[in-house]
Order: C-alpha cells, then structure tokens, then sequence
C-alpha cells in the first residue's frame, strides 16, 4: 500500500516535473526570442542610424569640399593680386627713385643758375650796368644811365 502509494505520487510527479520542465523551456525560448527581436531591432535601428550617418556624412563631406574648392580659388586669386601688387610696388619704386633722381638733377642746376646769374650780376655791376632787382626775376629792364656831372 505504500509502496502503490509512493508509486502513484511518483507517477503523479513525473507528468508535473515533465510539465515544469517543458514550461521552464517554453519561457526560455520565449525569453531568448524576445532578446533575439530586440536586438534584431536594435541592429536595424543601428544600421538605419548607420545609413543616416553615412548620407549626412557624404552631405558634409561634398560641402565641405565645395568650400574647400572655393578657398583654393580664393588663394589663388589672392596669390595673383600680391603678385600684382609686389610688381606695381616695384614699378613705383623704380619710378619714384627715378623722379628723386631727376629732381636732385634739377636742384644741382638751379644751383648752378643761380651761381651764373650771381656772377653775371656781378659783371653787370663790374661793367657799370644795372642788373634787374634780386627781387624780380623776369621781364625786360632797362638799363640805368650813371648820373650827368
């Protein structure tokens, strides 16, 4: 009698424990199907983040190398209006040491104009001739007669 009992209990156990068992599985599955979609979301969600990147990324990378392309031109033309500016600055300076030059020439012979006309001041007075006042420098004079005695 016990022993039919402890072998009816057994029997009753072993459908309980095949029951918990197949449960136990089930949610198992259940558990790791679930995992399973989440991270299949989260690999989708990460390559949509991933083509997102990538298409702004290739936005950024073109407008940036527009503006790239644009400053490169801009130097260029900034190169060429230094260069420019170098060869008008030479020019200029070539052309003002050239004036400075002629105008030393021109102050060496007003100089030496106004030494000649010193001297022939000089001879006019020596001659008894009257020179035109130093005060005027142009005109016609006429020449003073010695005072009658």
């Amino acid at each position: 009698m016990l022993t039919d009992v402890l072998i009816q209990i057994a029997i009753g156990i072993v459908p309980l424990g095949v029951a918990y068992l197949a449960f136990r599985s089930a949610t198992d599955a259940n558990r790791k199907t679930h995992q399973t979609a989440l991270l299949q979301v989260e690999r989708q969600a990460e390559l949509e983040r991933s083509k997102v990147d990538a298409e702004a990324f290739l936005r950024a990378k073109t407008i940036y190398e527009d503006a790239l392309s644009q400053l490169e031109k801009q130097l260029a033309r900034m190169q060429g209006q230094a260069a420019q500016v170098g060869a008008d600055l030479a020019t200029e300076q070539d052309a003002s040491t050239s004036m400075r030059d002629q105008i030393r020439r021109l102050q060496a012979q007003i100089r030496a104009l106004e030494r000649t006309v010193l001297t022939l001041r000089a001879q006019l007075l020596a001659a008894g001739l009257a020179p035109a006042p130093s005060s005027e420098t142009t005109g016609p004079y006429q020449r003073r007669h010695p005072p009658a005695e």
